[in-house]
């Protein structure tokens, strides 16, 4: 048994690299994994974080031989919590994991080695052929299915097969093809610049699959820009257009005679640790800049700097989608477009839904048998008869 070392708010005990531990009372016992404190067949919390007592401490705190630390509170409480646990969770290291992966960003000299592609009805039916797709759709920002059945409907039943549809106020499964009356630009026979799809909803769809049943005209190309690649090019050259990208908001919109989503909100948004969570890029629905006259003209000025980025071929994966193919995409990163096609020229036909990257992490954890969480508690030695 080794004795822990009580301060005033936190504990130290050895770890198994030699280095000290810190750990504080409140996040100990917060943490409590025991019956009273959890619900044992979910591991949902049950004590209230903030019932708490600021004073809270041990009276006694140990590590037993198989290295599990025991606290005592002054209660009468006690907490036990297993080194596995304490490893995976230990936040005074001096390397923590990392809250979030990593992605690979990629450009045009790169992106066919990065941007999976594999048969649809393999990585249907082979567990770890879905589990190797996902990994490089997570490291991508965009994957490609070969081979799924041109029929209506079916982007709808891969989506609802990797993850969930997610709905919107249009239709579920939305048709692409040639109509002078559409209500999008994608329903032209013109060049469709790279853009993220529905900036206007605060959260925008983060997955969109595009499913090409017959691709048959003259041109057309698919282009897709990791918009995240572009992004940490113009920070690194010019640190400043990139922050007021974070800061200026924009008013977005599309909508129909039925329909219609209006969104306030910048073109990137980050996370706490300043790396990019979302990023819109919509020529065509971002609606007219409202902010002081200074800010207009520098906006403009950067604006038209990412738009030209955005638009160099440096960055685009240009390629031919053939009937049967599904071009899946992270909304919130990769940019989609294509090039203009010749009307009349032969039927080109898409169908495309959307789904949450939440959902398909949420499936690649069930994949990897990662998803459920390690109980904090140690387990009860059975008991010979």
């Amino acid at each position: 048994m080794i004795p822990a070392d009580v301060r005033a708010d936190h504990l130290r005990v050895p770890a198994p690299d030699g280095r000290q531990r810190w750990l504080h009372h409140v996040w100990l016992r917060d943490n409590c994994g025991c019956a009273q404190c959890r619900v044992p067949q979910s591991g949902e919390r049950q004590l209230f974080t903030a019932a708490i007592p600021h004073d809270v401490a041990p009276s006694r705190a140990h590590l037993d031989e198989t290295g599990a630390l025991h606290v005592e509170w002054h209660d009468g409480h006690v907490s036990i919590w297993s080194p596995e646990w304490l490893d995976a969770h230990d936040y005074s290291a001096p390397v923590r994991a990392p809250l979030r992966e990593m992605p690979r960003l990629w450009d045009a000299s790169d992106h066919t080695e990065v941007i999976p592609r594999m048969p649809w009805q393999e990585v249907r039916h082979d567990p770890s052929a879905e589990l190797a797709f996902l990994d490089g759709y997570a490291a991508a920002g965009a994957a490609v299915l070969t081979g799924v059945p041109s029929t209506d409907g079916t982007v709808a039943e891969v989506a609802d097969r990797l993850g969930h549809v997610r709905e919107v106020a249009f239709e579920r499964v939305h048709n692409v093809r040639h109509d002078p009356t559409g209500y999008n630009v994608a329903h032209t026979t013109l060049d469709l610049k790279p853009h993220t799809d529905l900036p206007s909803y605060h959260w925008p769809p983060s997955t969109q699959l595009l499913h090409f049943l017959v691709n048959r005209a003259q041109g057309g190309e698919s282009v897709l820009v990791d918009g995240w690649r572009v992004l940490a090019e113009l920070r690194a050259k010019n640190a400043a257009a990139f922050d007021l990208l974070t800061s200026v908001e924009l008013s977005w919109q599309l909508c129909s005679d039925a329909e219609d989503t209006f969104a306030v909100a910048p073109m990137v948004q980050l996370h706490p640790d300043g790396t990019v969570a979302t990023f819109r890029f919509s020529n065509q629905l971002a609606l007219p800049i409202s902010a002081d006259f200074d800010t207009v003209g520098a906006f403009y000025d950067v604006y038209r700097m990412l738009g030209r980025m955005v638009d160099d071929e440096r960055y685009h994966a240009t390629f031919r989608c053939e009937d049967g193919d599904l071009v899946m995409v992270h909304g919130h990163r990769v940019l989609h477009g294509r090039r203009s096609f010749v009307a009349g020229s032969g039927d080109r036909h898409l169908q495309d839904a959307y789904m949450e990257h939440d959902d398909l992490m949420a499936r690649r954890r069930v994949l990897r048998g990662t998803h459920l969480p390690l109980p904090a508690t140690p387990p009860t030695p059975a008991v010979s008869a």
